[in-house]
């Protein structure tokens, strides 16, 4: 009997990305990723009994990832800049929630448990958005005048804005400088 491959995780994750990316949620199966993985089915069922466990295993590892790029993010002496600067290494993170309507929740106990994690952390993310915010109106640095909750909706919206620079930080400017300035002269 021959011995099964192990697939490594970070592979694995990103072969996952990658499938939902281009397939869609409907699109997503063992099968497929398989075939991209080089493996066998059955190995991937090793790991996860379906896919919806990989999903949100993979959905939760994404959205972990770039709370702890936040906290450094946080501490730095643009903290705007370099949120937007995580946005647009985790661009993926929006396309990848979207499918969350489409999961059954409750299809195990695992993705029950990934899901409520994610959603944790999803509200932890805009706390932290909340707090950096709130410190840029007490330094003069961003609007009194607008409820938070739309300032924080408009700073996780950010995400969903292309990027057309081959220069990065040429988008993270020009999205910084519509944040603070809007639109007008």
């Amino acid at each position: 009997m021959s011995r099964q491959k192990t697939i490594d995780q970070t592979q694995l994750f990103h072969e996952t990305e990658q499938l939902i990316l281009k397939a869609g949620y409907t699109g997503f199966h063992f099968k497929a990723l398989a075939e991209r993985l080089g493996v066998a089915r059955s190995t991937i069922y090793n790991y996860y009994s379906r896919k919806e466990e990989l999903i949100t295993a993979y959905m939760l590892h994404l959205i972990e990832e770039a709370i702890k790029k936040m906290d450094d993010a946080i501490k730095s002496e643009e903290p705007l800049k370099a949120l937007l600067r995580i946005w647009v290494k985790y661009a993926n993170m929006h396309q990848m929630l979207q499918i969350m309507p489409y999961i059954d929740q409750k299809a195990t106990s695992k993705v029950e448990e990934n899901t409520q994690k994610m959603y944790a952390l999803f509200n932890e993310m805009k706390s932290k958005i909340t707090n950096v915010l709130y410190r840029g109106q007490q330094e003069g640095l961003v609007r009194t005048d607008i409820p938070m909750p739309t300032l924080v909706g408009l700073m996780m919206a950010t995400v969903q804005i292309p990027v057309h620079y081959t220069e990065l930080e040429n988008w993270v400017d020009d999205v910084h400088d519509l944040l603070l300035n809007g639109f007008t002269r």
